[in-house]
């Protein structure tokens, strides 16, 4: 019993890999039935991994177990989803702990996405050797999870070190899909780009309203280009990704800041901006905190999820 399986449940894109004592050896991707639920994708899933197994030659009696990273509140005592944010909404109410017992007598371990990162990050990535560290996620949304003294900072209410996101850096910015308003994911997020562009008074007059995507990877050309509304834009969401940096480092304290997600793609670009910004603002008389790039911006939840299993089996 010396692979495990992990699942990251994604937005847009959910990745299965199959993992032998830490090493990903196999691995699929299918797109994301986000709006249609949970318990509709879980046949897929099944047959997926079944089709894993086989091409492995592997039966249910050679694996641990599954590590199910979600991208919302998870209860990672009960390994229950407690709370989403405009996808699967049916997740609170999905038994993921029997669906895995029922389907191939295996024990399910859950835990929110940004934590199941930080976890793999930490065994094999960016945060090796490190004890504290905070780890920030810039795509769709706005992810984070902490760690503070080796162990990962999980709160009463499962939700604390992973609302980062949703730190207020506007109070008279816009409303957020959580209903606050202002945060770091309603200011600088991807699904915000777009109104973004259009509510700048010179976007008619601007190059970019002529593409198709409204994206960061749009933006980042039509910036490099010296487009004016595009320039304005990134500094503005750089700006808003620093105040969140700045607040999780003056709250968290960390070695390091792990950041990866899809927007980090241009990290060229966005890292040594960032690190600018929190050396000059940041409160740290004690160092300057180094902000550095995921090793495993596309993976990490995959080994955060088998870590996750083989630690909670091994405490069992």
């Amino acid at each position: 019993m010396n692979h495990t399986i992990a699942i990251d449940l994604g937005g847009t894109i959910v990745k299965i890999g199959l993992l032998k004592e830490g090493q990903l050896i196999d691995r699929k991707e299918v797109v994301a039935q986000s709006a249609s639920g949970l318990k509709s994708q879980l046949p897929e899933l099944e047959q997926e991994i079944d089709q894993m197994l086989l091409a492995n030659q592997l039966h249910n009696k050679d694996v641990l177990g599954i590590g199910f990273s979600f991208a919302g509140l998870v209860d990672s005592v009960a390994n229950r989803i407690l709370s989403t944010n405009q996808k699967y909404d049916d997740g609170p109410d999905t038994d993921l702990v029997g669906w895995a017992r029922e389907k191939w007598n295996w024990p399910l371990f859950a835990m929110n996405d940004a934590r199941m990162a930080l976890l793999g990050e930490w065994q094999h990535g960016a945060g090796q050797g490190c004890t504290e560290l905070v780890a920030i996620t810039l795509g769709t949304g706005i992810g984070s999870a902490v760690l503070i003294g080796g162990e990962l900072l999980i709160g009463k209410h499962f939700q604390a070190g992973n609302l980062g996101g949703h730190f207020v850096v506007n109070h008279h910015g816009k409303v957020c899909t959580c209903g606050n308003v202002g945060c770091v994911e309603a200011e600088a997020s991807t699904w915000r780009l777009p109104s973004l562009l259009k509510e700048h008074p010179a976007f008619d007059q601007s190059a970019i309203k002529n593409e198709e995507v409204l994206d960061f990877r749009a933006l980042f050309r039509h910036a490099g280009n010296n487009d004016r509304v595009a320039k304005e834009v990134l500094d503005h969401c750089l700006s808003a990704w620093a105040a969140g940096i700045i607040t999780m480092i003056h709250a968290f304290d960390p070695e390091i800041v792990i950041l990866s997600g899809g927007i980090m793609k241009s990290s060229a670009i966005i890292l040594p901006a960032l690190q600018e910004k929190v050396n000059q603002l940041a409160w740290t008389p004690l160092g300057k905190v180094k902000l550095v790039e995921a090793k495993f911006p596309d993976s990490a939840a995959l080994y955060g999820a088998d870590y996750l299993v083989r630690s909670s089996m091994d405490n069992q």
